[in-house]
């Protein structure tokens, strides 16, 4: 007897659960017939350089003695604005094979620098610097070896987009002294970074 009265129980407690599912699937009165979910999400900020592989220099003969102009382009891909720096090591043109020797001859040669940020809204363009001015501590708007510093986009990305950089020199002629014979080099860093 005490078997089934157990039993009975259970199935009592069971129908209450049942009764008070139903209750609260049922409409009450003034309650919403719609529920709004919010969904969020974050992107985060990229920025670098995209797919480097080696680039031919456009438009550049090995012969410093006359005047050259070319350019170099390197993919980016940043999806927040940003900004380039360019950081000459030596500053100029420097004769590896040789040393200044008193024999009249230069032994080193300065150029010029230029950017190109193509970017979502357009390209942007720096002004011309000079190669002493790229060095450390030099005063060119674009001088800059900390990532997210230099020549900003604007409010433009580049997703895809890329930076071109352009060098250039004058002719020896137009300048005192001609050029020893020799390799001559400069190691000339890129950095780019999400606007500082």
């Amino acid at each position: 007897m005490r078997r089934r009265a157990r039993h009975l129980a259970g199935y009592a407690a069971l129908g209450l659960a049942i009764l008070a599912v139903l209750a609260s699937a049922a409409p009450a009165a003034a309650q919403d017939a719609g529920v709004d979910i919010t969904v969020s999400a974050v992107i985060p900020g990229r920025c670098g350089f995209s797919r480097i592989a080696p680039t031919p220099l456009r438009g550049v003969t090995p012969d410093l003695e006359t005047a050259q102009t070319f350019s170099v382009s390197l993919p980016l891909d940043c999806n927040t604005p940003f900004a380039v720096g360019v950081r000459g090591e030596k500053g100029r043109l420097v004769n590896t094979t040789g040393a200044p020797d008193g024999s009249g001859y230069a032994f080193d040669k300065s150029y010029g620098v230029r950017l190109t940020l193509e970017t979502s809204d357009g390209d942007v363009r720096s002004g011309r610097c000079l190669s002493d001015q790229i060095v450390a501590g030099g005063n060119c708007d674009f001088a800059s070896d900390q990532p997210g510093r230099g020549l900003g986009s604007g409010s433009g990305i580049a997703a895809p987009g890329g930076v071109t950089l352009t060098i250039d020199w004058p002719d020896q002629s137009t300048l005192n002294q001609r050029l020893a014979a020799g390799d001559y080099s400069d190691t000339i860093t890129l950095v780019v970074g999400a606007r500082a």
